[in-house]
């Protein structure tokens, strides 16, 4: 039987989708801080932080060493940005939203290219 995940990332449909909403919050992260935002940018890639603390002992990233595992699909869920926009919201502030922003962009646009969570032995789900 095959898992279901929350965001539909295998299908035509859903890396559409998934494309359309990174294209969205790149978007919103550009109004929000500006083009040259280096907490966007720096948020657009941090998720990745994961796979380079895998590729530490493997010369591949598939599949990813089980310890890089639960990093890789907590930088990954879209619960983190989610959180950053709690926090924007809780403070006031627009920097944890345009870090969210960022974050939301990279998580959506690995999604669109079919990357999403990985297994417990670190293959592609």
């Amino acid at each position: 039987m095959r898992r279901r995940t929350a965001w539909a990332y295998r299908t035509p449909w859903g890396r559409t989708l998934s494309a359309t909403a990174g294209l969205a919050a790149l978007y919103a992260g550009v109004r929000l801080g500006g083009p040259r935002d280096r907490l966007l940018w720096t948020c657009a890639v941090l998720p990745d932080v994961a796979l380079l603390y895998g590729a530490a002992s493997a010369p591949t990233f598939d599949p990813l060493p089980r310890y890089a595992v639960r990093p890789y699909n907590v930088l990954h869920s879209p619960g983190v940005p989610l959180v950053l926009l709690g926090a924007a919201r809780a403070v006031r502030s627009r920097r944890p939203a345009v870090a969210a922003c960022g974050w939301l962009a990279h998580i959506a646009v690995d999604r669109a290219w079919g990357y999403g969570p990985r297994a417990a032995d670190g293959s592609r789900l």
